[in-house]
């Protein structure tokens, strides 16, 4: 009976040791944009400034074409004005080229002051570029280091499994299905625990005397009277929290 409990001993172990491990794959996406949340308040500054620039690159672009237009219609204002022939064609004509020659003055002012937002983006950006770099790498080792441990766990899942498998074949039918009906019941799955000084370990209650004394003989599968668990006791080593 002692190997029989031994066998149960490792059951549990096994079964406790694939929900640890299930449980971590399953906070995997949340581990994962727990690191990506971490680069991104780290890289909000350095993207504001990517912004900025980007931002003042495109509205510079846009008032190029403003300006290009408007000298355009400035052009076409001119010919208007030397092919005038009456008075209120030549005051159109310097209306039309005055406002565009206005605008182009305006658009000029505004490019001037988006090259400037433009430098001054791109130079921060320039200073912090080792920075960068050193978020980049730092965000690219977490991946790769995130993704061996997960390779790592879902091997010992499957190495973990295949054990449970061969434990569950090597012990008796009985004890066996003992096992299952006793785990499907409780609800954290553990199904065998430790009793120590004189109490099992996963309800706490205290043991009658005679229970702890069968239990330490180890001759018999003995059960607690409160949770129904698999009793075991271990002499030679301190009792470790249930589910661990």
């Amino acid at each position: 009976m002692k190997a029989e409990l031994a066998q149960l001993i490792a059951l549990q172990n096994a079964d406790t040791n694939i929900r640890n491990l299930q449980a971590e794959i399953e906070s995997i996406p949340e581990r994962r944009a727990e690191i990506e949340k971490e680069f991104d308040q780290r890289a909000f500054e350095i993207r504001t400034l990517e912004q900025q620039r980007d931002a003042a690159f495109h509205e510079r672009a846009r008032l190029e074409k403003e300006i290009f237009d408007q000298k355009q219609r400035a052009e076409r204002a001119d010919r208007n004005l030397m092919a005038a022939k009456k008075p209120d064609e030549y005051t159109a004509a310097i209306r039309e080229a005055d406002a565009a020659r206005k605008q182009i003055s305006a658009f000029e002012t505004n490019v001037l002051e988006q090259m400037e937002a433009f430098e001054t983006a791109e130079n921060q950006l320039k200073e912090r570029a080792p920075e960068v770099e050193k978020l980049r790498v730092e965000m690219e080792a977490s991946f790769k280091a995130f993704d061996e441990q997960v390779q790592q766990q879902q091997k010992e899942v499957e190495a973990a499994r295949a054990d449970r498998e061969r434990i569950i074949n090597e012990l008796p039918k009985p004890m066996a299905a003992m096992f299952k009906r006793i785990s499907a019941r409780i609800r954290d799955g553990v199904a065998v625990a430790e009793a120590r000084n004189g109490a099992c370990t996963a309800c706490y209650m205290a043991l009658r005397p005679q229970i702890m004394a069968d239990v330490r003989r180890g001759d018999e599968v003995i059960t607690c009277d409160n949770c129904n668990r698999i009793l075991y006791y271990a002499p030679d080593k301190k009792a470790e929290p249930v589910g661990v």
